[in-house]
């Protein structure tokens, strides 16, 4: 990570982008919504807490709070002070919350029994109240100025609150206290509620419970005085400045060791301090470290460098990588440097240099399934055309000379790694593009509506999705990754190895099968939804089909089997063969059933069996099409033009078979088996419409015009 960051801060420098600079420990304040407001505790000068106030998202997006895990100040997170699992409790609660009537506040305070802080939540306020500020205050240090005056009053406010919790003098007496005066004269009475109670889940016990935080932050109700109140930008920035002067004095005292330089040829500065750890909130993914430096690893032990020596990092350049990744990833430039994979994984793309206005160079990978219905708007074909004319018409001056690509993945609590890291140029870029629609186009039409192509990194969940015979999914909750994310991106900018393409095809058509043959049966029996529930599934899986065929028809791309050419191949013949069986035997049930159509068709019945042993396979088919076949020679010239059973359809289901068979008894043998790009095709062929160029069979009464059709060579 740090390799691919150094070369961003380069770039950034040769673009002349000033990143603000933040100090490590002065982190941003939790995200907040609706559901998870932050709440400002007024401090009054006899250290009361006289008032609570929601602030606005805006205010608490550029106010920051110094600490770590261990304690924060002045914000920090709480939980409600009481726990609540009485039914009777709990629906009443919400009956008052939703009829704002008049509330009984002896019958509230009877329900505050059952205390919501452990042990361990107290030691934690109690560190954000006391030895946090302290290690803050030696920081910034002691001066005149009306901020640094400001700070301390707040510092001294928060030292007067006893840390014995159940003592009058500590903080929760007093926030509790502030509490039910809002409840008695009816004011805030929302925000009252969601710090006092929390709705606990009665299956829980109380330790495993604790999903509910609060984020709060300290403020002096007496702040005109110092010009401005803690929680704002001014003293925010303010804060930052004196963390980052006592830094850089901390630094420049620091000698560099005489004959080393860092992994960046800068002097050698042993600072032993952990790399920094960064938020990246715009993605959903916190506490992301540029490196971890943990001792105990036994690959450190391999050449007897540990931790910092293990790769060493000069000060400077850890500072360049932090304000690297904090500026990739600014929630602003979504699409434009960074893409969301999924939960625990995002893209970065950035160019050696930056355009005045800047194509979407992430969007082009698109994301997973995490965000498809937001996808679903967006086609590769639509974002590919505008990012390759946005890329073309850069003014040559402003032109990148490379582009950096690179995944970071969350591994776990304490570490994240790059997982994927390319460079290639713009014009292989648009290339990559280019050849990625076109290879998603390698298939022939389809009755599954308009061809899709998905975006790279949508390509490991169509690959990893293991589908049943009745077209649900068959994985639990978690897909088994067989294909990763990163690797739709390896298809796109790479030249692969067949042994690759081999391994994916291999997986997708193992895992396919039973998609493929549920819905050919479906569209081939021409059946019908039984409600809006079921019509929107079909749709679902109609989608899923239709990205299923352009995967499969890129692999085969990524193969040199273009679809002129396999198209006449025998796996493909076979696959149109099930689907002429399916279609004639659809129309035998409409006219001699009366519309009964069995839930499996002849050619549907056999397909697995024709993916495995096709020789075999044909041979049942003839046997099993043998009554439809002598039926359709009959019906062919009875001219019925009734929707559905429409006579010349026989007459073309009948010369449609006659041509396949006649082509597949060419190369077909008792030995014949399929390899998996033969299976692809037969999978293409299975959903592919019939040939264009086949012309509808004329309905005559001729019988010396037509009798051959259909009946003279493979088909019976």
């Amino acid at each position: 990570m740090l390799n691919e960051l150094y070369r961003l801060s380069n770039a950034l420098e040769s673009n002349g982008i000033n990143v603000k600079d933040w100090y490590d420990d002065y982190g941003a304040l939790p995200k907040v919504t609706s559901k998870a407001p932050c709440i400002r505790i007024w401090l009054a000068k006899d250290g009361s807490i006289c008032e609570l106030e929601s602030i606005s998202a805006e205010l608490a997006q550029s106010l920051r709070k110094f600490g770590n895990k261990q304690g924060t100040f002045p914000a920090f997170n709480i939980p409600p002070l009481y726990r609540i699992t009485n039914k009777e409790h709990l629906s009443e609660l919400e009956r008052i919350e939703k009829a704002n009537t008049a509330l009984d506040v002896d019958k509230i305070q009877s329900w505050c029994a059952n205390d919501n802080w452990h042990r361990g939540t107290i030691d934690k306020v109690n560190r954000s109240l006391h030895s946090v500020p302290q290690s803050f205050l030696e920081l910034i240090g002691t001066q005149q100025q009306p901020e640094c005056c400001l700070i301390l009053e707040l510092i001294r406010l928060a030292a007067e609150f006893s840390n014995d919790n159940d003592c009058d003098k500590s903080f929760r007496s007093a926030l509790e206290k502030c509490i039910f005066a809002k409840l008695q004269k009816q004011e805030d009475v929302d925000l009252a509620f969601f710090i006092l109670f929390h709705k606990a889940n009665p299956k829980k016990a109380p330790k495993n419970d604790t999903d509910t935080s609060i984020s709060i932050i300290l403020d002096l109700v007496d702040w005109q005085q110092y010009g401005y109140p803690v929680a704002s930008k001014h003293i925010t920035e303010w804060v930052n400045s004196a963390l980052l002067r006592t830094y850089h004095n901390t630094i420049a005292k620091i000698p560099p060791v005489v004959g080393l330089t860092d992994a960046f040829g800068k002097p050698l500065k042993i600072f032993d301090k952990p790399m920094p750890s960064i938020d990246l909130k715009g993605a959903g993914i916190s506490d992301v470290k540029l490196r971890s430096m943990f001792s105990e690893h036994p690959c450190q032990g391999r050449y007897k460098y540990f931790e910092n020596n293990s790769y060493p990092i000069s000060p400077e350049n850890r500072s360049l990588a932090k304000k690297a990744l904090e500026w990739v990833a600014s929630s602003d430039r979504k699409g434009v440097t960074w893409q969301k994979v999924d939960t625990k994984e995002i893209v970065f793309v950035y160019p050696s240099q930056l355009p005045e206005v800047p194509p979407k160079f992430a969007s082009i990978f698109g994301s997973n399934q995490t965000e498809i219905s937001v996808q679903t708007e967006a086609r590769f074909e639509n974002i590919a055309e505008e990012f390759i004319k946005a890329l073309r018409g850069i003014p040559t001056h402003e032109k990148p000379e490379f582009i950096q690509i690179f995944t970071i993945r969350k591994m776990d609590k304490a570490r994240s790694k790059v997982i994927f890291s390319r460079n290639c140029s713009p014009e292989q870029m648009i290339k990559a593009a280019e050849n990625w629609a076109i290879g998603c186009s390698n298939i022939p039409e389809t009755e599954l509506g308009e061809r899709e192509t998905p975006f790279p990194l949508q390509v490991a969940r169509i690959v990893n999705n293991v589908w049943k015979q009745n077209g649900d999914l068959a994985q639990g909750k978690s897909t088994v990754e067989r294909m990763k994310c990163y690797q739709g991106m390896e298809l796109l900018l790479d030249i692969m190895q067949k042994s690759m393409i081999c391994n994916y095809l291999h997986i997708v058509i193992t895992n396919s099968s039973g998609l493929v043959n549920y819905f050919g049966n479906w569209v081939h029996g021409g059946a019908k939804c039984k409600d809006k529930t079921e019509g929107k599934n079909l749709e679902k899986l109609k989608r899923e089909i239709v990205l299923l065929l352009s995967v499969l028809g890129l692999l085969l791309d990524k193969n040199s089997d273009r679809k002129e050419k396999y198209m006449e191949n025998m796996a493909y013949l076979v696959g149109q063969l099930l689907k002429i069986s399916d279609e004639l035997h659809t129309l035998y049930c409409k006219v001699v059933r009366n519309g009964d159509v069995p839930p499996q068709l002849a050619g549907s019945a056999l397909f697995v069996t024709a993916g495995e042993t096709p020789y075999q396979a044909i041979a049942q088919l003839s046997c099993r099409m043998n009554p439809y076949i002598t039926w359709a020679k009959q019906y062919r010239f009875k001219n019925i033009k009734d929707e559905g059973k429409e006579s010349w359809k026989a007459a073309w289901y009948l010369k449609l078979f006659e041509n396949v068979a006649n082509k597949r008894s060419l190369t077909m043998t008792n030995s014949t088996r399929f390899n998996d790009f033969d299976k692809a095709q037969l999978f293409i062929g299975y959903l592919a419409s019939f040939p264009k160029s086949e012309p509808p069979a004329s309905t005559t009464d001729n019988n010396n015009n037509g009798n051959n059709i259909g009946g003279s060579d493979n088909e019976q």
